[in-house]
């Protein structure tokens, strides 16, 4: 638990750690109006139970004081009173001011944790699941530092509220102090014991069937339409179902537990003033032991309100320690991936110095961008065999060049290495110069890329056209241009709100062809002068590709074409065609070359019944 909390702290700036550390130390400070408060009430329990008309003097502490008045005894109550109400009050704003610090903070850790991860290549990604990185971002984060210094705070103010009572136990009464400090230490050992254990495998429970309950919903809606077809829905509702009943049971089970605590300290303190008095009384101090009993009981109860935090925060922090080892581990990666940014570390020229050959800014840039893959090879995290091994291919400026090969050759790989989403084991990857993850970060724009499948985010059609842009910044006439360019238009024309109707949350309003269209609109949008399309075309009918195909071409020598592709048709035209086999580049040439000299692609030829002509 220490470790973990620690680790929490290191991740806080130095201004953090002064503004935590001050409200946890006000909030600590602020114990002592409890001990004076309890002392009060002594007083006044004494002062009370004595006559006042008696006249004779109160002995308190060992010191006598003066006969009381009423209007004493009344400016006592009101003091009880002050002490409490500012207790109370300075409480409340400290713990108002540390509640919503910490909340700041979890909200920056997390969104420092998702940049990390949606600015990062796509290895990085790939180690996660979708339900860690969502239960990451909005669990994790929260569990590390609005929950675990949370309990910190908890433990050193409520720990040292307790010391001060038991420093005031021991100057009213040394023996009776002892006895208090065994009789609450045996009762935390036992909670400890008998409700830590159950409260951390419950929490551990929760946190594991939340992650597998948001993977099966994901699962469930990535496959709806097969799910649906196969009659399989059963197994998934089954699956969320159990999931679910774990953290009911869980959630239930730490409710249960949470709320355990309090009865037992309860009982016990009563029980404890009930011997303590009855010892008083059988011992005949009743009468002069009055001030001890007032604060032994009023201390008692204070002990209670500080033991029930104390008692929690341990069992939830065991807990927490489990839940934040995600976020802690993305954020020390993250710490350490900017830490190494900031270094020449890389051994390829291009990306350790982040620019290239005088490449000009977007407003400047006219020309097409040439591509240059040097002797790369790359193996994915874990694998035994390499993906890619000492791939080399060149594209000129205003190039159409096109990528074949049978599935898992390689293909995607290498365009992933060339927007940049792979960093090469070995070798160099450059885009007119500069590495492709600098030239994606300082000229966005330039490259666009189209897969077979573009993802969909809520929003309009021009929204998810011009991606990442608010409604109001966006340029509608490229937004225009981009659907003529895609063939588009018949379709928006029918629309009744035309590029302003929304595509629904799951994009089911729109074709598999028109999806993949609206994706070539996204890419076209930006006005790029390297466009990487990868299947992009694989759901179009063969008339739309025909046109999607003239588009390509339309833009001419201005625009660097890469196509990844198995439709023939879409290749034939290409300027130099790559094969690609077993990670490796086997042949290259045009089209007509490589169906004479290379067999793979003959056979491609014989069995799709291509006809170049």
């Amino acid at each position: 638990m220490i470790a973990a909390i620690r680790r929490s702290l290191s991740f806080l700036s130095r201004k953090e750690k002064r503004v935590y550390f001050t409200l946890v130390i006000c909030r600590a400070l602020a114990g002592i109006l409890d001990v004076v408060g309890i002392a009060l009430i002594g007083l006044l329990t004494g002062l009370a139970a004595t006559s006042l008309d008696a006249g004779k003097p109160l002995v308190v502490f060992g010191f006598t004081l003066p006969t009381v008045t009423e209007q004493t005894l009344l400016w006592l109550v009101l003091a009880v009173l002050v002490v409490f109400a500012a207790k109370a009050v300075i409480a409340i704003s400290l713990g108002w001011g540390l509640s919503t610090f910490l909340a700041r903070i979890d909200a920056e850790k997390s969104s420092e944790i998702t940049r990390y991860l949606f600015t990062g290549n796509l290895a990085r990604v790939q180690t996660l699941d979708k339900g860690e990185i969502a239960w990451t971002v909005m669990g994790s984060t929260s569990n590390a530092f609005a929950g675990l210094l949370a309990n910190l705070s908890t433990f050193i103010s409520e720990g040292l509220l307790l010391v001060l009572v038991a420093a005031t136990f021991t100057l009213v009464d040394p023996i009776a102090a002892i006895c208090v400090f065994v009789y609450f230490g045996v009762l935390i050992v036992v909670i400890q014991v008998v409700i830590s254990r159950l409260l951390q495998k419950a929490g551990i429970d929760a946190s594991e069937g939340n992650m597998e309950s948001l993977l099966v919903v994901d699962d469930f809606l990535g496959a709806f339409r097969e799910v649906t077809v196969f009659n399989k829905q059963d197994f998934y509702v089954n699956k969320f179902t159990g999931a679910r009943s774990r953290v009911s049971f869980s959630g239930g089970m730490l409710n249960f537990l949470g709320g355990m605590p309090r009865y037992i300290v309860e009982t016990a303190l009563m029980l404890g003033v009930v011997i303590f008095v009855g010892y008083q009384f059988l011992t005949g101090q009743l009468a002069s032991g009055l001030v001890t009993v007032g604060v032994f009981l009023t201390g008692g109860v204070r002990i209670m309100a500080a033991l029930l935090p104390l008692q929690n925060a341990a069992a939830v922090a065991k807990n927490q320690v489990e839940q934040s080892a995600m976020a802690h581990r993305l954020l020390k990666e993250a710490g350490d991936f900017a830490a190494a940014q900031s270094t020449p570390a890389r051994t390829d020229t291009a990306a350790r110095e982040g620019h290239g050959d005088g490449l000009a800014p977007p407003s400047r840039l006219t020309t097409a961008l040439n591509v240059r893959v040097d002797d790369v090879t790359y193996a994915y995290p874990g694998a035994t065999d390499p993906a890619l091994r000492n791939v080399t291919l060149n594209v000129e400026s205003g190039q159409h060049v096109a990528i074949i090969g049978p599935s898992g050759a390689g293909k995607t790989t290498i365009v992933d290495m060339l927007l940049g989403l792979l960093a090469p084991s070995s070798g160099d990857v450059t885009i007119s110069g500069m590495a492709p993850s600098s030239l994606t970060s300082s000229h966005p724009g330039l490259v666009s890329y189209v897969p077979q499948n573009p993802g969909l985010v809520t929003g309009t059609i021009a929204e998810n056209i011009a991606l990442g842009i608010e409604s109001d910044k966006i340029d509608f006439a490229r937004v225009d241009a981009a659907v003529s360019a895609a063939f588009l238009e018949d379709f928006i024309s029918g629309l009744p709100d035309g590029v302003h109707t929304s595509v629904g949350k799951q994009g089911d309003a729109l074709s598999g062809g028109q999806v993949q269209r609206l994706g070539l609109a996204r890419a076209l949008y930006e006005q790029p002068r390297l466009i990487i399309l990868d299947e992009a075309t694989s759901a179009l009918d063969a008339t739309s590709e025909a046109f999607i195909a003239q588009s390509l071409r339309n833009l001419g020598k201005d625009v660097t074409v890469i196509v990844i592709a198995h439709r023939l048709s879409t290749v034939q035209h290409s300027d130099v065609v790559y094969v690609v086999e077993d990670g490796a580049i086997t042949a290259s040439g045009t089209f007509s070359k490589l169906r004479k000299t290379v067999p793979m692609v003959a056979e491609y030829v014989k069995l799709m019944s291509f006809d170049e002509n």
